[in-house]
């Protein structure tokens, strides 16, 4: 937790909302107004565009610091929202309305510690939509990571400001986990993290979507539709109804 409050500040300079990532959402959400969760939503980049187009927007983080951020930048634009800090795994005890979408993207959803807990969470999530409506998940293509033995991911470069972010997976076979390392470089500094993830491949994924009460999944190597390919693809996209 320490690791992502130092780096909020910097957050939206590594990770910047996407114009693909936007018309995707927009695409699955219908038009507006809509009842939109972004689960996971650091300083809510995502979740400020969308209620800037008239969606009605809740986000949830479990960093106070990145929601900050978001309550900062939602002010600065006149948009409307609500935010509240909560985990993943706490959503079915934080909220009680139902929404037209739920999405989760930027890899946090194999934040969470076990199989177990994604489960729970899918179930949660297909609990709070309303009928017929839509879940977005967005993760690493672990398949690609363990078949291929990639060992780190593209550095991020912003170099308006001289920022570097590197990406290192050790992946442990023997107890089906990753050591995700990172290094943001910036203003002088170094800060390096670990976090442990678990590497969720397309086949667990579906198989929980389904038995959590999903009927229709797409699946996509990107957010523009391209076809996934569990060899290839950089990260798997998931619409699951």
């Amino acid at each position: 937790m320490e690791f992502y409050q130092q780096i909020s500040k910097y957050y939206d300079l590594i990770f910047p909302a996407g114009e693909e990532q936007v018309r995707f959402l927009r695409e699955v959400a219908g038009n507006p107004p809509k009842a939109i969760l972004d689960v996971a939503c650091g300083t809510g980049e995502y979740a400020v565009e969308l209620a800037g187009l008239g969606y009605k927007v809740t986000a949830v983080d479990r960093d106070a610091q990145m929601l900050a951020g978001l309550g900062e930048k939602a002010r600065a634009k006149g948009c409307t929202l609500d935010y509240l800090e909560a985990d993943m795994s706490d959503l079915d005890k934080k909220l009680s309305e139902k929404f037209n979408m739920v999405f989760c993207i930027g890899n946090s959803l194999v934040h969470l510690e076990n199989m177990q807990q994604i489960k729970e969470f899918l179930k949660n999530a297909r609990n709070m939509l309303e009928n017929d409506s839509s879940l977005v998940l967005q993760i690493i293509n672990f398949d690609r990571i363990i078949l291929r033995e990639i060992k780190s991911l593209p550095t991020i470069e912003n170099k308006s400001v001289g920022l570097s972010f590197e990406r290192i997976y050790d992946y442990h076979k023997q107890d089906n986990t990753i050591l995700f390392n990172t290094k943001l470089n910036v203003e002088g500094k170094s800060l390096e993290n670990q976090v442990s993830l678990y590497p969720l491949r397309q086949d667990e994924l579906t198989e929980a979507l389904y038995e959590a009460g999903f009927k229709k999944l797409k699946l996509f190597g990107d957010f523009n539709g391209n076809e996934f390919d569990k060899y290839n693809s950089f990260m798997l996209v998931l619409w699951a109804k």
